[in-house]
């Protein structure tokens, strides 16, 4: 067969009109860069403070907002929704917060009522959560244990003796007569890989034998035979039979990859008429050139790395004459760009309670400084999660882009693995399949949107004497936060009405509470939507794909090289004293206002201030002023959880002077007022309530002062600081003071550029008792 070096046409995505001028349909080319839209338009990375977490934390995270295609970071969405969800699927916490400037922080309180277990922290956004079944659900994994001491973090057991094995042809298909790649996979019960060695067999005679080289994936070559029977076996004895070998069809073949240039060869089935084949290429939805030409038997296309900007996954597509998609194959470009982060202790070993200073450089491929916004924390050894192999190169490059669980991403992007690129392309040809929807027509960002980032709701009007539901006039709303403040908005002539964000960021502080400002005669009531309810709807039909990471074991199925945890490790809460257990639960400001109010309007319960009796608490104990010449004006409410005395007075017959009644019982009691729930008050009172953004918190830092005191510092995270600007030589400094915990200890840096350049840096020291 003869082989044509194929003179193609480049085009970058924004200039795709002058296209139509190298001699390609330009209508054709519009309708493939419309079917390739893709969405959602928004990524969003969630970083974490550590991976492991006793009851009683907090968690503290940091939110990338970052565009879908080009990873910069985007400001389209404004309202972040998080969720943490255990291994039952039972939502445990679900809170708001505000984006800005593309990025949003917060923290997650880890109730101590929560089992031990993993739990997945989940994030959605109104353009990076849409209504479908096929898109990724932003998430980490974490764990949670009552005490990092007790934690075996033993796997479970594994069914070792399962054994999935799957082919996949290179491009899509075996066709008779042309060479092929096909690719492997080999996994155990649990999704883990497994070494596998096998034969290709024709008929009873061996033709090819074949090894896995990483993860249980590898490759062989052969010329399929429509004619011939083909069976695999494996060392083990497992027999397999291979895809279907088709008559007539195309084979799309990456041959050879450098810094520079990827070849391809495209082949079709000998006897084929000659025809006009276009391959594409695009990388995250954007269409990056377009190569054109006429296929005899075989054409050879060379295509250069520089019309792709960014580091990813490339999507080549190789279309027929008909322009009809026949073949795809996935490659991965551009490695080395990205951010390079180097974060260094300015010592190896500290004393307890020792300042430390952690100093960062961040340079671009070829060393120039950057100015970055990183996401920093330093916590012990101990809380590093194994069962969490990701950081935001392995989710924003790899993760979000490719379908099923992949093994331990780390080691794609780690330089020390100089295979690494080899063991991508493998992956890339058993799980080439992108979690984006494409193909679809008219596809839309704003087409199946289903989370605003505002409150929105409707009022409805009602008269108190028909009770008929009434389209409203223009009616004011008060708007109030957790802490009390209060601000109007106005329902337009259908009712309808929007919080907007920057009135939620004044109200910051969990719930906001809605009162109707209408008059006597009318009923209002206000229907506002919970989005937190359609997420869960729509997230339960999404799949879940988290990256794993099998540790290693000793025979006995041991994990080995657990970190060894301090006597120290103990969660300390600074300034904490127990009185007793409350009998009333929890609430912000403005709801305990309302208890307040509701306690003082229905009841008539009073303390007199001259005798010290409580009055009308129990019936028959009601107190008689006249009794030691109280005055009614000398009154005061009672302080729930106090005690009191009470008496029960008799009438009887006085020949005397003086008040004829006598105390023919006294008791102590302890008051306890009436108790309405939080749905009681909000009826009584009219009010509606929806969640606002969460209350903001500041990680606490101690200082020299602080450093002084004799109380014991057992603080696992020594530092969380989730925006450090690098100047403009690309360098910054973080200090913090260490604890009383003499372990080792993990410092992270991870962040973005705003141009769509990621990077992570890692670094260890120990802690020493001197």
């Amino acid at each position: 067969m003869k082989s044509i070096l194929l003179t193609i046409f480049l085009l970058t995505y924004t200039c795709l009109p002058c296209f139509c001028q190298q001699a390609v349909d330009e209508a054709w080319v519009a309708s493939i860069d419309k079917e390739y839209a893709v969405f959602p338009s928004e990524l969003i990375y969630l970083q974490v403070s550590k991976g492991i977490y006793e009851t009683g934390e907090d968690l503290w995270f940091k939110a990338y907002q970052l565009n879908a295609q080009s990873f910069g970071l985007s400001d389209q969405s404004k309202t972040l929704y998080l969720q943490m969800i255990n291994c039952e699927d039972s939502i445990v916490w679900q809170e708001k917060y505000p984006v800005e400037n593309g990025m949003a922080f917060g923290h997650v309180y880890v109730s101590e009522k929560l089992s031990e277990g993993d739990y997945f922290l989940e994030a959605y956004t109104r353009h990076s959560f849409h209504n479908d079944t096929t898109g990724i659900i932003s998430s980490r994994k974490i764990r949670v244990v009552k005490n990092i001491a007790h934690d075996s973090q033993q796997p479970e057991n594994i069914e070792k003796d399962r054994l999935q094995f799957d082919l996949f042809p290179e491009g899509g298909n075996l066709v008779s007569g042309l060479p092929s790649r096909v690719a492997f996979k080999a996994t155990n019960g649990r999704g883990y890989p497994v070494a596998v060695k096998g034969t290709l067999y024709q008929g009873e005679a061996p033709v090819i034998r074949f090894e896995s080289r990483h993860d249980g994936m590898g490759a062989f070559f052969f010329t399929p035979d429509s004619e011939k029977k083909y069976r695999i076996e494996l060392d083990n004895g497992a027999e397999y039979s291979l895809p279907e070998i088709y008559l007539q069809g195309m084979t799309l073949c990456l041959f050879k990859q450098d810094k520079k240039h990827l070849e391809f060869f495209i082949s079709q089935a000998e006897g084929s008429s000659a025809q006009e084949i276009c391959l594409l290429g695009q990388i995250r939805g954007m269409i990056c050139c377009v190569a054109k030409g006429v296929l005899k038997d075989r054409l050879k296309i060379k295509m250069p790395l520089n019309e792709f900007p960014y580091q990813g996954i490339v999507e080549f597509t190789l279309f027929n004459g008909n322009r009809q998609p026949v073949a795809e194959r996935l490659v991965y470009v551009n490695p080395e760009k990205k951010m390079r982060i180097k974060i260094e202790p300015d010592k190896k070993t500290y004393a307890i309670r020792e300042k430390a200073t952690l100093k960062i450089k961040v340079t671009d491929e070829n060393g120039r400084p950057l100015k970055t916004n990183l996401g920093i924390s330093v916590f012990d050894k101990a809380y590093d999660n194994p069962a969490d192999p990701v950081n935001i190169l392995t989710h924003c490059y790899l993760s979000s882009q490719v379908r099923g669980k992949i093994h331990n991403p780390l080691y794609y992007f780690d330089d020390k693995n100089k295979d690494r690129m080899s063991a991508m392309d493998l992956l890339l040809l058993t799980q080439g399949w992108r979690r984006y929807v494409w193909n679809i027509e008219n596809a839309s960002d704003n087409e199946n949107l289903v989370l605003p980032d505002e409150i929105m709701g409707v009022q409805s009007v009602g008269s108190k004497k028909k009770g008929k539901k009434t389209q409203g006039t223009e009616q004011l709303i008060q708007i109030s936060g957790a802490e009390g403040n209060s601000m109007y908005i106005w329902a337009d002539s259908t009712g309808s009405f929007t919080v907007g964000t920057d009135m939620l960021k004044e109200l910051r502080g969990g719930y906001v509470y809605l009162k109707p400002m209408l008059s006597k005669e009318l009923k209002p009531k206000l229907e506002i939507e919970d989005y937190f309810a359609q997420i869960d709807s729509i997230r339960k039909k999404k799949s879940r794909y988290y990256p794993s990471a099998e540790p290693e074991q000793d025979e006995n199925g041991l994990i080995l090289d657990l970190p060894v945890v301090s006597s120290d490790s103990t969660v300390l809460l600074d300034g904490v004293t127990v009185t007793g257990k409350a009998r009333r639960a929890f609430r912000d400001k403005f709801m305990g206002r309302l208890d307040s109010l509701a306690q003082k309007d229905l009841n008539n319960i009073w303390v007199c201030n001259s005798c010290g009796l409580l009055l009308n608490y129990k019936p028959g104990y009601d107190g008689h002023h006249a009794v030691n010449g109280c005055r009614a004006d000398s009154m005061s409410r009672p302080v729930d959880g106090q005690t009191y005395r009470i008496a029960k007075f008799e009438h009887f017959q006085s020949s005397g002077v003086g008040i004829p009644f006598r105390v023919i019982d006294e008791q102590l009691v302890v008051y306890q007022g009436p108790l309405y729930s939080e749905a009681e008050l909000l009826r009584m009172n009219n009010i509606w309530r929806a969640k606002g953004y969460y209350a903001e918190r500041e990680f606490y830092k101690p200082d020299e002062i602080d450093m002084q005191l004799s109380t014991p510092d057992a603080r696992n995270t020594l530092l969380w600081e989730p925006s450090v600007i690098t100047d403009e030589k690309g360098e910054a400094e973080v200090s913090f003071f260490c604890s009383d915990i003499n372990t080792g200890f993990i410092g992270v840096a991870e962040g973005v550029d705003g141009t769509g350049l990621l990077g992570s840096g890692k670094c260890e020291f120990r802690v020493i008792r001197k």
